[in-house]
């Protein structure tokens, strides 16, 4: 075998070496929720249900693993909320940064292995007597 033959070997090696590892270590979804609400609790939304407030919600273990989930909307939203809870822990909520359409990303650091967690996230808006928030969308995840 030729010097180049056996230099072009390596390199297809290490490439599906690489390739393998890199598909391996990939955070995958492990689960995605997409929940279209016709209205906010307050009427925000339009009727048909396929262009009212709609939260879309991705949950995944991180190559880290951290639990992220990633929320959105399809609305300009003035902010998000997101509330999670596993067996033996109550559930807690707090507003997480994101704002519009757009959304954004929280992470659980120090997540227990083979423990379901849930997840629920709303998207709102700001209003002088108080916030008008879609109906919370909800996901269970296992890491």
């Amino acid at each position: 075998m030729s010097s180049i033959a056996k230099q072009t070997l390596r390199v297809v090696v290490a490439t599906s070496t690489l390739a393998a590892t890199l598909a391996l270590i990939a955070p995958t979804p492990a689960s995605a929720t997409e929940e279209c609400i016709a209205a906010t609790t307050h009427g925000h939304g339009i009727d048909p249900p396929d262009e009212g407030d709609c939260v879309y919600m991705r949950v995944y273990t991180a190559v880290d693993g951290r639990i992220v989930v990633q929320y959105s909307g399809n609305q300009d939203y003035d902010f998000y909320q997101l509330r999670w809870s596993r067996p033996g822990r109550a559930e807690s909520q707090s507003r997480v940064r994101g704002s519009g359409a757009g959304g954004s990303w929280w992470a659980l650091n120090n997540a227990w292995r083979n423990t379901p967690y849930t997840f629920k996230v709303q998207a709102c808006y700001s209003g002088v007597f108080g916030s008008d928030c879609t109906y919370w969308t909800t996901d269970i995840h296992f890491k």
